[in-house]
């Protein structure tokens, strides 16, 4: 058996586990949006995040996860950006005083060293800084002058407190030629994880059609990251996203890990108003709520709603009806699945061509 049908093969039997986690999920990763508000008016914001929006209570939280059985999934905080609740440190120690392991996502420019004091003390395990691009881009995408020197200084401040930040970068059309001068920033600063991912079809993406990467653009994401990730010379950890199913080919040459949707088999989330949903970043819409913590217990939720997503939406695509690797991708992400016209918005086939 030769490396591609090796792969295949255990893409297959991947895609067998996806199935059972329908029938039988286990909650890995548990995502808390405790605020929608955000200091920066990014323009591919999945959430469309404000400066004035909802946020969940410390006790909110709490009573989520003492619901909790039989699991102990990863926390991640998140937003909006998180270091805006009011709350934020008490939150992140109750997390803590309950066993959980936390992390959070953060735009790093509420981060100096008073901050980083107060995250180590409740605990922060991980961290992902969101890093655009150089200073001009990244500025012009968040729309708010100084925001990129705000988030070096956040990173900065990580590394000295013995933080070991991840950083996610979006690429796009207008920062897509800044790949090697980011990976050389970032190489310089000591950062020893980089996450490039393309920017997606949703939020507000979806109403800057200037944004979008051609499919020639994306497919040379995928060759530079794996390059990098086989470069002995390098010394920086450089990984794809989880999203989006890559091809035989790719899979497992750009993460450590093969392609699987996660969003209501293994990831859920609570939104600032209370609903829970799987993804934070599938498309918010009252049909794919599942209910609200302040009205319903979450576990029970967990194990007997999310049907929506522990079924098989291929079935009912065109598109993807007659595809060879229906079973291995099922449907790519649901983030990025088009639930009006009932097809990925998203989908290997698109760019097959430039990555084979």
């Amino acid at each position: 058996m030769d490396v591609k049908e090796l792969k295949r093969s255990q893409l297959e039997v991947l895609a067998q586990h996806r199935e059972s986690l329908r029938k039988s999920p286990r909650l890995r990763w548990l995502f808390f949006e405790i605020t929608n508000r955000c200091n920066l008016k990014c323009r591919h914001c999945g959430s469309n995040c404000t400066a004035k929006g909802e946020a969940l209570t410390v006790e909110d939280v709490e009573a989520t996860l003492r619901t909790i059985r039989g699991e102990k999934p990863t926390i991640c905080l998140t937003g909006g950006e998180p270091m805006l609740h009011p709350d934020f440190y008490e939150i992140a120690e109750r997390v803590r005083a309950l066993g959980f392991f936390w992390g959070m996502t953060t735009n790093a420019t509420l981060i100096d060293d008073e901050a980083t004091a107060k995250l180590k003390r409740a605990g922060l395990a991980t961290v992902s800084v969101s890093l655009d691009g150089l200073e001009k881009s990244h500025d012009a995408l968040r729309q708010v002058p100084g925001s990129w020197r705000l988030a070096l200084r956040g990173l900065k401040a990580l590394q000295k407190a013995g933080f070991e930040p991840q950083v996610t970068t979006v690429l796009h059309r207008g920062n897509f030629g800044e790949l090697d001068a980011l990976y050389a920033l970032l190489s310089q600063m000591g950062i020893t994880n980089w996450r490039p991912i393309n920017v997606e079809p949703i939020g507000r993406a979806c109403e800057s059609g200037d944004l979008l990467l051609t499919p020639e653009q994306f497919a040379q994401l995928i060759s530079y990251i794996r390059a990098k990730r086989f470069d002995p010379g390098s010394e920086m950890e450089v990984t794809f996203g989880c999203s989006h199913y890559l091809g035989v080919e790719n899979e497992r040459m750009v993460r450590d890990h093969y392609f699987l949707c996660g969003a209501g088999i293994l990831t859920a989330s609570v939104r600032s108003n209370g609903d829970i949903c799987a993804c934070l970043d599938v498309e918010n819409r009252p049909e794919l709520v599942q209910g609200n913590i302040r009205t319903d217990d979450f576990m029970d939720v967990w194990l007997n709603r999310f049907q929506s997503f522990r079924k098989d939406r291929t079935a009912d695509c065109a598109r993807c009806v007659n595809c060879s690797e229906r079973f291995i991708c099922g449907g790519d992400s649901t983030h990025t699945w088009d639930f009006d016209q009932n097809r990925p918005l998203l989908c290997f086939q698109d760019y097959r061509q430039f990555l084979e």
